[in-house]
């Protein structure tokens, strides 16, 4: 008798942005993805922190990566970014049941 197959687990990333008003929160089928929403939102807004920068410091001539790393430095500690990384779980079909543990979430 044949095996059946193990059903791989889906992943979803949240691009998350944590700011005076709130969070701005987006889901993303990659890292990468989720991430460059991050650079998205961080190149929109750099001019509002442009003035605040030490010694005429230029942002925008600042990688993805290292912006994105540096957002709570820039922003005086008042906004940061973030990836987040979940496993997307199935609905379970039996009614009531909010376990996770069920044969549908394996």
């Amino acid at each position: 008798m044949l095996a059946t197959p193990k059903k791989k687990q889906q992943t979803i990333y949240l691009a998350v942005w944590d700011h005076k008003h709130g969070q701005d929160i987006s889901a993303h089928t990659t890292h990468d993805g989720a991430f460059k929403q991050c650079v998205k939102w961080a190149r929109e807004t750099l001019e509002e922190w442009t003035p605040y920068a030490p010694d005429g410091e230029e942002y925008s001539n600042m990688n993805d990566e290292d912006l994105v790393a540096n957002w709570g430095e820039i922003t005086g500690y008042t906004e940061f970014f973030n990836v987040d990384t979940l496993a997307l779980n199935k609905d379970c079909p039996n009614p009531g049941c909010c376990c996770g543990a069920c044969e549908n979430n394996k």
